[in-house]
Protein backbone atom coordinates (compact mmCIF):
# COMPACT_ATOMS: atom_id res chain seq x y z
CA UNK A 1 0.00 0.00 0.00
CA UNK A 2 2.96 2.52 0.60
CA UNK A 3 3.70 4.28 -2.50
CA UNK A 4 0.21 4.12 -3.99
CA UNK A 5 -1.67 7.23 -4.74
CA UNK A 6 -5.07 8.44 -3.61
CA UNK A 7 -7.79 10.53 -5.12
CA UNK A 8 -7.80 14.10 -3.96
CA UNK A 9 -11.03 16.67 -4.84
CA UNK A 10 -12.12 20.11 -3.40
CA UNK A 11 -14.80 20.25 -1.00
CA UNK A 12 -17.75 22.30 -1.38
CA UNK A 13 -16.26 25.26 1.07
CA UNK A 14 -13.39 27.22 0.80
CA UNK A 15 -9.90 25.41 1.26
CA UNK A 16 -11.42 22.25 1.92
CA UNK A 17 -10.76 18.64 0.58
CA UNK A 18 -11.23 15.20 0.29
CA UNK A 19 -9.10 12.37 0.16
CA UNK A 20 -10.08 9.40 -0.80
CA UNK A 21 -7.45 6.49 0.07
CA UNK A 22 -6.88 3.38 -1.88
CA UNK A 23 -8.21 1.50 1.55
CA UNK A 24 -11.59 2.62 0.68
CA UNK A 25 -11.96 5.11 3.06
CA UNK A 26 -12.09 8.93 3.03
CA UNK A 27 -10.24 11.57 4.64
CA UNK A 28 -10.17 15.40 5.55
CA UNK A 29 -6.90 17.20 6.01
CA UNK A 30 -5.91 17.57 9.72
CA UNK A 31 -2.89 19.23 9.72
CA UNK A 32 0.79 19.40 7.70
CA UNK A 33 3.18 17.20 9.76
CA UNK A 34 7.01 17.99 9.90
CA UNK A 35 8.72 17.21 6.53
CA UNK A 36 5.64 18.19 4.58
CA UNK A 37 3.43 15.29 4.93
CA UNK A 38 -0.42 16.28 5.52
CA UNK A 39 -1.80 14.10 8.57
CA UNK A 40 -5.36 12.90 7.56
CA UNK A 41 -8.56 11.94 9.69
CA UNK A 42 -11.45 10.36 8.70
CA UNK A 43 -14.33 12.20 7.64
CA UNK A 44 -16.49 10.58 10.49
CA UNK A 45 -14.39 11.64 13.20
CA UNK A 46 -16.93 14.81 14.03
CA UNK A 47 -20.08 12.55 13.70
CA UNK A 48 -21.99 10.50 15.58
CA UNK A 49 -19.73 7.47 14.47
CA UNK A 50 -16.61 9.68 16.20
CA UNK A 51 -13.88 7.96 13.73
CA UNK A 52 -10.25 8.24 15.43
CA UNK A 53 -9.18 6.38 11.96
CA UNK A 54 -6.04 8.60 10.91
CA UNK A 55 -3.62 8.42 7.17
CA UNK A 56 -1.30 10.43 5.86
CA UNK A 57 -0.04 11.08 2.33
CA UNK A 58 2.64 13.82 0.42
CA UNK A 59 0.98 16.95 -0.52
CA UNK A 60 0.49 16.08 -3.98
CA UNK A 61 -1.26 12.55 -2.66
CA UNK A 62 1.95 9.82 -3.53
CA UNK A 63 2.81 7.66 -1.01
CA UNK A 64 -0.75 6.96 0.84
CA UNK A 65 -0.43 5.49 4.17
CA UNK A 66 -3.08 4.14 6.65
CA UNK A 67 -2.63 5.12 10.72
CA UNK A 68 -2.05 1.76 12.84
CA UNK A 69 -3.29 3.12 16.08
CA UNK A 70 -7.13 3.49 15.40
CA UNK A 71 -8.90 1.31 12.87
CA UNK A 72 -12.07 2.59 10.94
CA UNK A 73 -15.44 1.90 13.06
CA UNK A 74 -17.49 2.19 9.71
CA UNK A 75 -18.15 -0.04 6.44
CA UNK A 76 -15.10 1.25 3.72
CA UNK A 77 -16.59 4.45 1.19
CA UNK A 78 -15.44 3.22 -1.44
CA UNK A 79 -18.29 4.88 -3.77
CA UNK A 80 -17.76 8.66 -1.97
CA UNK A 81 -15.77 9.68 -4.29
CA UNK A 82 -18.72 9.22 -7.35
CA UNK A 83 -21.62 10.10 -4.82
CA UNK A 84 -19.72 13.38 -4.38
CA UNK A 85 -19.59 13.80 -8.29
CA UNK A 86 -23.03 13.25 -8.56
CA UNK A 87 -24.05 15.55 -5.84
CA UNK A 88 -21.25 18.21 -7.17
CA UNK A 89 -22.92 17.86 -10.75
CA UNK A 90 -26.33 17.89 -9.71
CA UNK A 91 -26.21 21.00 -8.06
CA UNK A 92 -24.52 22.84 -10.10
CA UNK A 93 -27.57 21.86 -12.66
CA UNK A 94 -29.75 23.39 -9.94
CA UNK A 95 -27.68 26.99 -9.89
CA UNK A 96 -28.22 27.22 -14.07
CA UNK A 97 -31.17 29.17 -15.53
CA UNK A 98 -31.50 26.52 -18.28
CA UNK A 99 -32.41 24.12 -16.00
CA UNK A 100 -35.10 26.21 -13.94
CA UNK A 101 -38.18 24.80 -16.05
CA UNK A 102 -37.14 21.27 -15.11
CA UNK A 103 -39.01 20.18 -11.57
CA UNK A 104 -36.29 19.22 -8.79
CA UNK A 105 -37.24 15.33 -8.83
CA UNK A 106 -37.20 15.40 -13.38
CA UNK A 107 -33.29 16.84 -12.52
CA UNK A 108 -32.78 14.86 -10.61
CA UNK A 109 -33.49 12.02 -12.72
CA UNK A 110 -31.76 13.49 -15.64
CA UNK A 111 -28.33 14.35 -14.08
CA UNK A 112 -28.66 10.76 -12.88
CA UNK A 113 -29.45 9.41 -15.78
CA UNK A 114 -26.53 11.46 -18.15
CA UNK A 115 -24.22 9.69 -15.61
CA UNK A 116 -24.99 6.53 -15.85
CA UNK A 117 -24.46 6.96 -19.41
CA UNK A 118 -21.29 8.90 -19.56
CA UNK A 119 -19.42 7.50 -16.34
CA UNK A 120 -21.26 4.11 -16.21
CA UNK A 121 -22.08 5.36 -12.48
CA UNK A 122 -22.79 2.04 -10.27
CA UNK A 123 -26.68 1.74 -8.92
CA UNK A 124 -24.60 0.92 -5.48
CA UNK A 125 -23.26 4.46 -5.16
CA UNK A 126 -26.79 6.34 -6.32
CA UNK A 127 -28.45 4.29 -3.96
CA UNK A 128 -26.66 6.32 -0.97
CA UNK A 129 -27.75 9.75 -2.69
CA UNK A 130 -31.63 9.17 -2.69
CA UNK A 131 -33.96 12.13 -4.23
CA UNK A 132 -35.29 12.64 -0.48
CA UNK A 133 -31.41 13.30 1.10
CA UNK A 134 -30.22 15.59 -2.14
CA UNK A 135 -33.78 17.81 -2.19
CA UNK A 136 -33.35 20.79 0.60
CA UNK A 137 -30.00 20.81 -1.20
CA UNK A 138 -31.27 21.00 -4.43
CA UNK A 139 -33.61 23.76 -3.33
CA UNK A 140 -30.96 25.94 -1.78
CA UNK A 141 -28.72 25.72 -5.11
CA UNK A 142 -32.01 27.16 -7.24
CA UNK A 143 -32.75 29.71 -4.51
CA UNK A 144 -28.55 31.16 -5.47
CA UNK A 145 -30.51 32.12 -8.51
CA UNK A 146 -33.72 32.21 -8.20
CA UNK A 147 -36.26 34.39 -5.50
CA UNK A 148 -38.83 32.04 -3.22
CA UNK A 149 -41.81 30.47 -5.54
CA UNK A 150 -44.44 33.40 -5.07
CA UNK A 151 -47.97 31.97 -3.55
CA UNK A 152 -50.06 34.80 -4.98
CA UNK A 153 -50.32 36.43 -7.98
CA UNK A 154 -49.41 40.02 -6.51
CA UNK A 155 -46.40 38.24 -4.95
CA UNK A 156 -45.47 37.08 -8.89
CA UNK A 157 -45.63 40.48 -9.98
CA UNK A 158 -43.33 42.10 -7.65
CA UNK A 159 -40.61 39.38 -8.21
CA UNK A 160 -41.22 40.07 -12.55
CA UNK A 161 -41.20 43.85 -11.68
CA UNK A 162 -37.83 43.28 -9.54
CA UNK A 163 -34.84 44.58 -12.23
CA UNK A 164 -33.03 41.59 -10.41
CA UNK A 165 -35.20 39.16 -12.12
CA UNK A 166 -35.72 40.29 -15.72
CA UNK A 167 -34.24 37.89 -16.99
CA UNK A 168 -36.74 35.69 -15.73
CA UNK A 169 -39.45 36.98 -18.32
CA UNK A 170 -36.55 38.13 -21.25
CA UNK A 171 -37.72 36.71 -24.56
CA UNK A 172 -34.66 34.11 -26.00
CA UNK A 173 -33.31 36.56 -28.34
CA UNK A 174 -32.63 39.54 -25.58
CA UNK A 175 -34.95 41.78 -27.65
CA UNK A 176 -38.12 41.83 -25.85
CA UNK A 177 -39.61 41.32 -22.61
CA UNK A 178 -42.74 38.67 -21.93
CA UNK A 179 -44.12 40.40 -18.60
CA UNK A 180 -47.15 43.23 -19.89
CA UNK A 181 -47.93 44.18 -16.15
CA UNK A 182 -50.89 43.29 -13.45
CA UNK A 183 -53.96 44.75 -12.82
CA UNK A 184 -57.39 44.05 -10.69
CA UNK A 185 -57.72 44.06 -7.09
CA UNK A 186 -56.93 40.59 -4.90
CA UNK A 187 -59.33 41.67 -2.67
CA UNK A 188 -61.87 42.21 -5.08
CA UNK A 189 -60.68 38.65 -7.01
CA UNK A 190 -59.74 40.34 -10.03
CA UNK A 191 -55.92 40.28 -9.78
CA UNK A 192 -54.35 39.32 -12.89
CA UNK A 193 -51.01 38.91 -14.46
CA UNK A 194 -50.51 39.69 -17.99
CA UNK A 195 -47.95 38.41 -20.37
CA UNK A 196 -47.30 39.88 -24.00
CA UNK A 197 -44.19 40.88 -25.83
CA UNK A 198 -44.27 44.46 -27.24
CA UNK A 199 -43.75 42.72 -30.43
CA UNK A 200 -46.82 40.87 -30.63
CA UNK A 201 -48.69 44.24 -29.08
CA UNK A 202 -47.26 46.08 -31.82
CA UNK A 203 -48.93 43.67 -34.19
CA UNK A 204 -51.85 43.88 -32.92
CA UNK A 205 -52.40 46.83 -33.16
CA UNK A 206 -51.34 47.44 -36.71
CA UNK A 207 -53.64 44.46 -37.65
CA UNK A 208 -57.40 43.85 -38.06
CA UNK A 209 -58.12 40.77 -36.91
CA UNK A 210 -60.98 38.43 -36.08
CA UNK A 211 -59.99 37.35 -32.06
CA UNK A 212 -60.35 34.08 -30.71
CA UNK A 213 -59.60 33.35 -26.69
CA UNK A 214 -60.37 30.75 -24.13
CA UNK A 215 -59.26 29.35 -20.89
CA UNK A 216 -57.39 26.40 -19.21
CA UNK A 217 -56.84 25.13 -16.05
CA UNK A 218 -54.23 22.24 -16.28
CA UNK A 219 -51.58 24.49 -17.17
CA UNK A 220 -51.75 27.17 -14.38
CA UNK A 221 -48.45 26.94 -12.29
CA UNK A 222 -49.61 25.22 -9.05
CA UNK A 223 -50.28 27.05 -5.70
CA UNK A 224 -49.95 30.80 -7.15
CA UNK A 225 -53.86 31.22 -6.65
CA UNK A 226 -54.72 31.60 -10.46
CA UNK A 227 -57.92 30.17 -11.47
CA UNK A 228 -56.98 29.94 -14.93
CA UNK A 229 -54.74 30.92 -17.84
CA UNK A 230 -56.67 33.13 -20.27
CA UNK A 231 -55.43 32.86 -24.09
CA UNK A 232 -56.34 35.73 -26.70
CA UNK A 233 -54.97 35.05 -30.14
CA UNK A 234 -56.11 35.17 -33.69
CA UNK A 235 -56.31 32.99 -36.64
CA UNK A 236 -54.48 33.68 -39.92
CA UNK A 237 -54.53 31.70 -43.07
CA UNK A 238 -55.80 28.98 -40.39
CA UNK A 239 -52.92 29.28 -38.80
CA UNK A 240 -53.06 29.81 -34.82
CA UNK A 241 -51.21 32.63 -33.58
CA UNK A 242 -51.57 33.26 -29.60
CA UNK A 243 -50.72 36.63 -28.95
CA UNK A 244 -51.77 37.36 -25.23
CA UNK A 245 -51.71 35.11 -22.07
CA UNK A 246 -53.62 36.43 -18.79
CA UNK A 247 -53.12 34.62 -15.47
CA UNK A 248 -56.23 35.26 -13.59
CA UNK A 249 -57.75 35.25 -10.13
CA UNK A 250 -60.51 34.02 -10.81
CA UNK A 251 -63.44 33.96 -13.58
CA UNK A 252 -65.41 36.67 -12.83
CA UNK A 253 -66.37 39.02 -15.61
CA UNK A 254 -64.77 42.06 -13.74
CA UNK A 255 -61.61 39.56 -13.62
CA UNK A 256 -62.26 39.57 -17.52
CA UNK A 257 -63.03 43.05 -17.77
CA UNK A 258 -59.92 44.63 -15.70
CA UNK A 259 -57.45 42.12 -18.29
CA UNK A 260 -59.12 43.46 -21.48
CA UNK A 261 -59.27 47.21 -19.78
CA UNK A 262 -55.73 47.07 -19.25
CA UNK A 263 -54.60 45.53 -22.45
CA UNK A 264 -56.62 48.33 -24.44
CA UNK A 265 -54.61 51.07 -22.46
CA UNK A 266 -51.19 49.64 -23.54
CA UNK A 267 -52.21 49.58 -27.08
CA UNK A 268 -55.33 51.98 -27.88
CA UNK A 269 -55.83 51.03 -31.41
CA UNK A 270 -56.66 47.33 -30.44
CA UNK A 271 -60.30 46.95 -31.96
CA UNK A 272 -61.32 43.37 -33.01
CA UNK A 273 -64.09 43.06 -35.17
CA UNK A 274 -65.40 40.05 -33.48
CA UNK A 275 -64.17 37.37 -30.81
CA UNK A 276 -65.02 33.72 -31.03
CA UNK A 277 -65.46 32.60 -27.41
CA UNK A 278 -67.12 29.42 -25.91
CA UNK A 279 -70.28 29.87 -24.34
CA UNK A 280 -69.27 31.23 -20.67
CA UNK A 281 -71.14 34.27 -19.98
CA UNK A 282 -68.47 36.22 -18.08
CA UNK A 283 -65.93 35.91 -21.19
CA UNK A 284 -68.61 37.01 -23.44
CA UNK A 285 -69.97 39.53 -21.90
CA UNK A 286 -66.80 41.46 -20.98
CA UNK A 287 -65.95 41.48 -24.18
CA UNK A 288 -69.17 43.09 -24.95
CA UNK A 289 -68.44 45.86 -21.92
CA UNK A 290 -65.17 47.14 -23.00
CA UNK A 291 -65.56 46.65 -27.05
CA UNK A 292 -69.15 47.45 -27.15
CA UNK A 293 -69.02 47.35 -31.44
CA UNK A 294 -67.48 43.80 -31.14
CA UNK A 295 -69.31 41.12 -32.90
CA UNK A 296 -69.24 37.75 -30.10
CA UNK A 297 -69.56 34.53 -31.35
CA UNK A 298 -70.06 31.08 -30.19
CA UNK A 299 -68.19 27.78 -31.11
CA UNK A 300 -70.42 25.16 -33.19
CA UNK A 301 -69.09 22.41 -31.88
CA UNK A 302 -69.52 22.90 -28.22
CA UNK A 303 -73.12 24.09 -29.18
CA UNK A 304 -73.43 20.57 -31.64
CA UNK A 305 -71.78 18.61 -28.68
CA UNK A 306 -74.06 20.41 -25.87
CA UNK A 307 -77.23 19.49 -27.96
CA UNK A 308 -75.77 15.54 -28.33
CA UNK A 309 -74.86 15.53 -24.90
CA UNK A 310 -78.43 16.65 -23.56
CA UNK A 311 -80.01 14.15 -26.06
CA UNK A 312 -78.23 11.65 -23.97
CA UNK A 313 -79.00 12.81 -20.49
CA UNK A 314 -82.79 12.87 -21.30
CA UNK A 315 -82.12 9.07 -22.31
CA UNK A 316 -82.93 9.37 -25.96
CA UNK A 317 -79.85 7.55 -27.38
CA UNK A 318 -82.55 4.49 -27.29
CA UNK A 319 -85.08 6.24 -29.78
CA UNK A 320 -82.15 7.74 -31.85
CA UNK A 321 -81.02 3.80 -32.35
CA UNK A 322 -84.30 2.49 -32.85
CA UNK A 323 -85.99 5.18 -35.17
CA UNK A 324 -84.02 7.35 -38.09
CA UNK A 325 -86.07 9.77 -37.64
CA UNK A 326 -85.91 10.75 -34.42
CA UNK A 327 -81.89 10.49 -35.14
CA UNK A 328 -82.44 12.76 -38.11
CA UNK A 329 -84.19 15.30 -36.28
CA UNK A 330 -81.38 15.07 -33.12
CA UNK A 331 -79.22 15.53 -35.89
CA UNK A 332 -80.76 18.52 -37.60
CA UNK A 333 -80.96 20.46 -34.45
CA UNK A 334 -77.15 20.87 -33.80
CA UNK A 335 -77.29 21.71 -37.36
CA UNK A 336 -79.81 24.86 -36.35
CA UNK A 337 -76.55 27.09 -35.82
CA UNK A 338 -75.83 27.05 -39.40
CA UNK A 339 -78.77 28.90 -40.64
CA UNK A 340 -79.01 32.55 -41.26
CA UNK A 341 -80.01 34.76 -38.24
CA UNK A 342 -83.28 35.55 -40.01
CA UNK A 343 -84.07 31.56 -40.51
CA UNK A 344 -83.45 30.85 -37.51
CA UNK A 345 -86.75 30.69 -35.23
CA UNK A 346 -87.97 29.42 -38.67
CA UNK A 347 -86.19 25.96 -38.10
CA UNK A 348 -86.18 25.49 -34.85
CA UNK A 349 -90.49 25.81 -35.79
CA UNK A 350 -89.80 23.13 -38.67
CA UNK A 351 -87.82 20.91 -36.54
CA UNK A 352 -90.87 21.19 -34.27
CA UNK A 353 -93.91 20.44 -36.99
CA UNK A 354 -91.25 17.17 -38.35
CA UNK A 355 -91.71 15.95 -34.70
CA UNK A 356 -95.29 16.41 -34.84
CA UNK A 357 -95.73 14.89 -38.26
CA UNK A 358 -93.75 12.13 -36.92
CA UNK A 359 -95.54 10.88 -34.16
CA UNK A 360 -92.54 11.34 -31.71
CA UNK A 361 -93.31 15.10 -30.28
CA UNK A 362 -93.87 13.52 -26.74
CA UNK A 363 -90.38 11.67 -27.00
CA UNK A 364 -87.97 15.04 -28.57
CA UNK A 365 -90.49 17.76 -26.28
CA UNK A 366 -87.69 18.31 -23.73
CA UNK A 367 -85.05 18.53 -26.19
CA UNK A 368 -86.88 21.38 -27.79
CA UNK A 369 -88.08 23.07 -24.75
CA UNK A 370 -84.01 23.16 -23.54
CA UNK A 371 -82.65 24.22 -27.16
CA UNK A 372 -85.60 26.97 -27.02
CA UNK A 373 -84.38 28.34 -23.37
CA UNK A 374 -80.73 27.46 -23.45
CA UNK A 375 -79.76 28.38 -27.40
CA UNK A 376 -82.74 30.74 -28.29
CA UNK A 377 -82.29 33.60 -25.30
CA UNK A 378 -82.06 37.15 -26.20
CA UNK A 379 -78.26 36.85 -24.88
CA UNK A 380 -77.62 33.55 -26.27
CA UNK A 381 -78.86 33.46 -29.83
CA UNK A 382 -76.39 35.85 -31.53
CA UNK A 383 -73.64 33.53 -30.32
CA UNK A 384 -75.32 30.54 -31.42
CA UNK A 385 -75.85 31.55 -35.20
CA UNK A 386 -71.89 30.82 -36.26
CA UNK A 387 -73.46 31.65 -40.27
CA UNK A 388 -71.62 32.71 -42.63
CA UNK A 389 -68.57 32.90 -40.08
CA UNK A 390 -65.13 32.26 -41.60
CA UNK A 391 -64.19 30.24 -38.92
CA UNK A 392 -67.16 28.12 -36.91
CA UNK A 393 -65.24 26.89 -34.23
CA UNK A 394 -62.46 27.39 -31.58
CA UNK A 395 -60.41 24.65 -32.28
CA UNK A 396 -57.79 27.00 -32.49
CA UNK A 397 -57.74 27.67 -28.85
CA UNK A 398 -57.81 24.52 -28.13
CA UNK A 399 -54.48 24.05 -30.31
CA UNK A 400 -52.73 26.73 -28.78
CA UNK A 401 -54.06 25.37 -25.23
CA UNK A 402 -52.37 21.88 -26.00
CA UNK A 403 -49.00 23.52 -27.26
CA UNK A 404 -48.99 25.39 -23.56
CA UNK A 405 -49.46 22.04 -22.37
CA UNK A 406 -46.90 20.07 -23.69
CA UNK A 407 -44.40 23.08 -23.43
CA UNK A 408 -44.73 22.94 -19.36
CA UNK A 409 -44.68 19.43 -19.89
CA UNK A 410 -46.53 18.58 -16.38
CA UNK A 411 -50.13 19.60 -15.15
CA UNK A 412 -49.56 22.87 -12.21
CA UNK A 413 -46.09 22.95 -13.01
CA UNK A 414 -43.67 25.48 -11.01
CA UNK A 415 -43.63 28.92 -11.73
CA UNK A 416 -40.58 29.24 -13.28
CA UNK A 417 -41.21 25.95 -15.68
CA UNK A 418 -43.91 28.04 -16.72
CA UNK A 419 -42.58 31.12 -17.33
CA UNK A 420 -39.91 29.58 -19.00
CA UNK A 421 -42.50 27.99 -21.34
CA UNK A 422 -43.90 31.42 -22.18
CA UNK A 423 -40.48 32.23 -23.59
CA UNK A 424 -40.59 29.58 -25.72
CA UNK A 425 -43.88 29.70 -27.22
CA UNK A 426 -43.79 33.77 -27.54
CA UNK A 427 -40.24 32.75 -29.87
CA UNK A 428 -42.23 30.74 -31.85
CA UNK A 429 -44.90 32.66 -32.39
CA UNK A 430 -42.74 35.15 -33.72
CA UNK A 431 -41.06 32.77 -36.12
CA UNK A 432 -44.48 31.76 -37.47
CA UNK A 433 -45.57 35.66 -37.81
CA UNK A 434 -42.34 36.14 -39.80
CA UNK A 435 -43.68 33.30 -42.26
CA UNK A 436 -46.99 34.42 -42.53
CA UNK A 437 -45.55 38.11 -43.56
CA UNK A 438 -43.53 36.49 -46.50
CA UNK A 439 -46.40 34.90 -47.93
CA UNK A 440 -45.38 31.56 -46.59
CA UNK A 441 -47.91 28.86 -44.35
CA UNK A 442 -46.03 27.83 -41.15
CA UNK A 443 -48.10 24.60 -41.01
CA UNK A 444 -49.20 22.05 -43.40
CA UNK A 445 -52.29 22.67 -45.85
CA UNK A 446 -55.92 21.95 -44.05
CA UNK A 447 -57.22 18.97 -44.73
CA UNK A 448 -59.08 17.51 -47.39
CA UNK A 449 -62.01 16.50 -45.35
CA UNK A 450 -62.16 19.99 -43.77
CA UNK A 451 -61.86 22.11 -46.98
CA UNK A 452 -65.03 19.74 -48.46
CA UNK A 453 -66.92 20.00 -45.35
CA UNK A 454 -66.24 24.11 -45.27
CA UNK A 455 -67.66 23.86 -49.22
CA UNK A 456 -70.20 21.66 -48.95
CA UNK A 457 -71.93 23.85 -45.98
CA UNK A 458 -71.29 27.27 -48.12
CA UNK A 459 -73.31 25.68 -51.01
CA UNK A 460 -75.69 24.88 -49.32
CA UNK A 461 -76.26 28.17 -47.21
CA UNK A 462 -75.90 29.60 -50.90
CA UNK A 463 -79.09 26.82 -51.69
CA UNK A 464 -81.02 28.30 -49.22
CA UNK A 465 -80.07 32.29 -49.52
CA UNK A 466 -81.65 31.53 -53.24
CA UNK A 467 -84.36 30.00 -52.21
CA UNK A 468 -83.14 26.28 -54.01
CA UNK A 469 -83.89 24.30 -50.99
CA UNK A 470 -85.88 24.27 -48.04
CA UNK A 471 -84.92 24.84 -44.35
CA UNK A 472 -85.98 21.70 -44.06
CA UNK A 473 -83.66 20.40 -46.77
CA UNK A 474 -81.07 22.38 -45.68
CA UNK A 475 -80.97 20.49 -41.60
CA UNK A 476 -80.96 17.19 -43.03
CA UNK A 477 -78.05 17.44 -45.01
CA UNK A 478 -76.11 20.09 -43.29
CA UNK A 479 -76.76 18.06 -40.19
CA UNK A 480 -74.94 14.96 -41.93
CA UNK A 481 -71.66 17.88 -41.69
CA UNK A 482 -71.46 17.34 -37.88
CA UNK A 483 -71.96 13.84 -37.75
CA UNK A 484 -68.45 13.17 -35.94
CA UNK A 485 -69.16 15.68 -33.05
CA UNK A 486 -72.81 14.04 -32.78
CA UNK A 487 -71.54 10.65 -32.50
CA UNK A 488 -69.18 11.17 -30.20
CA UNK A 489 -71.71 12.84 -27.84
CA UNK A 490 -73.69 10.37 -27.80
CA UNK A 491 -71.10 6.98 -28.03
CA UNK A 492 -71.93 5.92 -31.64
CA UNK A 493 -68.75 5.27 -32.30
Amino acid sequence: MPGRGAIVERGLQKNSYYIHGVDGHSYHVNKVSKGGRLSLRCIHYGSKRTCRARANMDRDGKNFRPGVNHRHNHPKSRNLVHERRFRARLLNQCRQLDCADFSLKDLYNKVKREMRQEMHLSRDALVNVPYVKLRQSMQRARAQILPRIPHTLTDLAHILEDPNYKFLTDTLDGEDCIYLGKCGQSSLGTRCIIFASRRHLRYLSTKKFDIMSDATFSSVPGAIGAAQIWTILHLRRHHTTPLIRVLMQSKLQECYEEALRAIRAVIPDFAPQSVMCDFEAAQANAWKAVFPLIVVLGCFFHSSKAIAAKAKKLHLLQYIQRYEAIDSIVRSCCALALLPPEKMWDGLLVLSLRAQNEGFWNVLSHLFVYIRNTWYSASKLPMFCVYDAEDRTNNACESANASLRAAVKHKHPNIWCFLNALIDLEDSTEDDIYVLNSGRTPNRARGRTVLMNDETIAGLQADLQRDNITIDDFLRQASRRVEGVYNIALDLL
